[in-house]
């Protein structure tokens, strides 16, 4: 490890969460403070990753390699996305269509760490990103050859622009196989492996990104009263809540070990304090945030 690297790691600021007072917490702020923390020093452990270099990478990634680490950074940039949401008090609005993203990133890792030495899941993924390209430039020449072959400057820098693209991934157009043939896992297969509840959180942000009835009857109306059928506009934005930071910071630091033990081993000695402390914090206040959703249910249930 280079010394740029074991100071990035250094750097990282650990947040010692007060659990004595999430025990005791009222409202859900206590909570939104600690899964904010966590979440930045989880996305800081997360970068220190994947800036992470032995000795046969010190002059870069191949393609493969590549995939795997632009995920980390991926993932790592949408969590700093929700950081900035919630510092720039912009609301929730986005939170549940970072967390689909992110939750791709995590999940295609996941994957492909199964058997990282297997070629073709990596084929099949730079494949499955790669074949909506190739059906576009099927549409531009299909649009030039209606114009008698006439081609437009944009059509011009397009084409450049997706050849390049093939090019960086080390495949050519016609290598490139129909949508049915590829076998890439569909979403629900890949979020399986992070447990039982990604695809439904998944899901959800996924008809928040589409604007789903759910969406827009659940955050962007509301009833008039006392008539069940009309609505009017509801523009607040949506509050902030701690279940997506907690679920963000806990898989990235999960995937990042899975990382780092089946990529760079020579490192786990070096991480490992770190992943089981920031691990063992966050299933912690994540457990106590859910015994508080708990009591506040058993709470409005008897108001009520």
């Amino acid at each position: 490890m280079s010394e740029h690297e074991e100071l990035d790691l250094n750097s990282i600021r650990r947040y010692e969460v007060d659990f004595d007072t999430l025990t005791r917490a009222t409202s859900e702020d206590e909570f939104l403070r600690v899964s904010f923390e966590l979440l930045r020093e989880s996305t800081q452990l997360l970068v220190a990753v994947a800036g992470t270099l032995d000795q046969d990478h010190v002059e870069g990634f191949t393609r493969n390699e590549a995939i795997l680490v632009g995920h980390l950074i991926r993932m790592s940039k949408l969590m700093r996305a929700v950081i900035a949401g919630i510092a720039d008090e912009h609301g929730g609005d986005q939170q549940m269509q970072l967390t689909r993203q992110f939750l791709d990133s995590a999940s295609i890792i996941k994957y492909l760490l199964q058997d990282k030495t297997d070629v073709s899941r990596f084929d099949a993924y730079v494949f499955d990103s790669l074949v909506g390209e190739k059906e576009f430039m099927k549409n531009i020449r299909e649009q030039i050859a209606l114009r008698g072959g006439e081609k437009w400057d944009i059509e011009e820098r397009m084409e450049r622009s997706v050849q390049q693209t093939f090019m960086s991934a080390g495949v050519t157009e016609d290598e490139i196989p129909s949508r049915k043939k590829i076998n890439w896992p569909n979403a629900q297969t890949r979020l399986a492996l992070l447990g039982p509840a990604a695809y439904s959180a998944y899901r959800i942000g996924s008809g928040m990104i589409h604007g789903s009835w759910y969406d827009i009857e659940r955050h962007h109306l509301e009833r008039v009263d006392g008539n069940d059928g009309n609505f009017f506009p509801y523009t607040d934005p949506i509050p902030e809540r701690p279940q997506p930071l907690f679920s963000m910071a806990l898989l990235a630091v999960l995937v990042a070990q899975e990382y780092v033990f089946e990529c760079i081993p020579e490192a786990v000695a070096l991480y490992e304090g770190h992943f089981t402390d920031l691990i063992e914090r966050l299933d912690r206040a994540d457990g106590l945030h859910e015994a508080y959703l708990v009591r506040r249910s058993k709470v409005r249930r008897g108001a009520s």
